[in-house]
């Protein structure tokens, strides 16, 4: 045997063997993916160009009460006529590849992707599907966006009870203050409390902080602002409840007072409205007299 015959021969020999090294990689890598097929809730499927089943394989099947290879031969686009599940098959034989979340069965649902399939030639030719349960997310993503719901419903309500607004008299609104008030809760009070000025055809509002924890100059300060608010539209607003301390603090901080009508206790306020309604409505008999 001469050199050219052993160089020959020794290159046959190392492509033998590269061949069946790929060979026993595609074993494992056939069993792996076959372990896989047995205990992941996966389902891997493929059809030809015209939506008929070719394969169908996977532990995931039986979230759907079907055994491997039962829906081989069915045209999935017929059967899935009229559920999102049929566009995104269509969408995957013209070329097109894509990752939903399917509703495969009531309360099922499967992370999907559709990778489309081409011919030697590049002739789109069916589409390979993997499908990965995903309802325990799901069910949890809702379980957290009901729960999330739910406690922006108690903070509205939170809300409406720490400052609920209350017809007292004919034309007098009152607004008892309960927790603390910062700028964000103070810019819904003063949205509210001009709704309801609105819509009740108010003249007098009364702002109680009887009730309020924490009535730091802060908090008088945000008051102001809201009665200030509601004097544009032509309300008369009083401040009812502020403690002796607040009041004189706010005076050695220099808080601009002007304007601004003050009452020991929400009974003397709502006196004061309730004279003032009279006198109103004395005043308006008389020019209908005159």
């Amino acid at each position: 045997m001469d050199d050219s015959e052993t160089v020959a021969l020794r290159a046959e020999a190392a492509d033998l063997r590269d061949r069946v090294e790929f060979m026993e990689w595609q074993a494992l890598s056939l069993s792996t993916l076959s372990k896989a097929m047995q205990h992941a809730r996966i389902v891997l499927f493929s059809m030809d160009r015209n939506g008929i089943v070719t394969m169908s394989d996977g532990r995931g099947l039986e979230l759907l009460g079907q055994k491997p290879g039962e829906r081989v031969g069915r045209n999935e686009l017929e059967a899935t006529r009229g559920t999102p599940a049929h566009d995104h098959l269509r969408r995957a034989l013209d070329g097109e590849t894509l990752h939903e979340l399917v509703e495969a069965a009531p309360g099922v649902h499967f992370d999907t992707w559709y990778i489309p399939l081409r011919d030697p030639d590049n002739r789109l030719d069916g589409v390979l599907g993997l499908a990965v349960d995903a309802t325990d997310r799901v069910r949890s993503e809702r379980r957290l966006a009901e729960k999330l719901q739910l406690i922006e419903q108690q903070s509205e309500t939170i809300r409406v009870l720490g400052a609920p607004i209350i017809k007292v008299w004919d034309q007098v609104l009152c607004m008892p203050i309960i927790g603390t008030v910062d700028a964000d809760r103070a810019g819904r009070m003063m949205e509210d409390l001009l709704t309801a000025i609105v819509r009740e055809q108010a003249r007098f509002a009364i702002l109680d902080l009887t009730g309020a924890e924490v009535m730091d100059t802060s908090t008088v300060d945000h008051m102001i602002r809201i009665l200030a608010a509601a004097k544009t539209i032509g309300i008369a607003g009083v401040l009812s409840g502020v403690r002796p301390a607040v009041a004189q603090t706010m005076v050695t901080l220099g808080i601009n007072l002007e304007g601004l009508r003050m009452m020991r206790t929400l009974h003397d306020a709502l006196a004061w409205c309730l004279e003032g309604t009279v006198v109103a409505r004395r005043a308006a008999g008389g020019r209908r007299a005159l």
